[in-house]
């Protein structure tokens, strides 16, 4: 599943990369990446406050637990992230600009 979902992504990702402008590449996925951290606090933050008691083996306990740490500290490394780059990624995202392929093109 995660394979598929992987090329499904490369394949976006080689479409855009060729269809598009470069600053609109930029805002594409730099909002995807915003959306999926999103969704990942916040379903970390449910399974954090909602505290269900889900049947389970020893084994599938462990991987739960391991899913649970590593998504946890992705989304802390996502807030320092987001942080330490907030001004580059507003410009991204709020910044009309032209290509820069364009403006080498007039320099030369």
């Amino acid at each position: 599943m995660e394979l598929y979902l992987f090329l499904a992504l490369f394949l976006v990702y080689v479409l855009t990369a060729f269809l598009v402008k470069k600053n609109v590449l930029y805002k594409i996925w730099t909002l995807a990446f915003i959306a999926t951290f999103i969704i990942t606090a916040v379903s970390i933050a449910f399974l954090r406050v909602n505290n269900q008691d889900v049947m389970m083996s020893a084994n599938e306990l462990n991987w739960y637990y391991l899913l649970y740490l590593f998504g946890s500290m992705s989304v802390v490394l996502g807030i320092i992230n987001i942080w330490m780059y907030r001004r580059p990624i507003f410009r991204v995202l709020f910044e009309k600009q032209e290509d820069e392929d364009d403006d080498e093109d007039e320099k030369a």
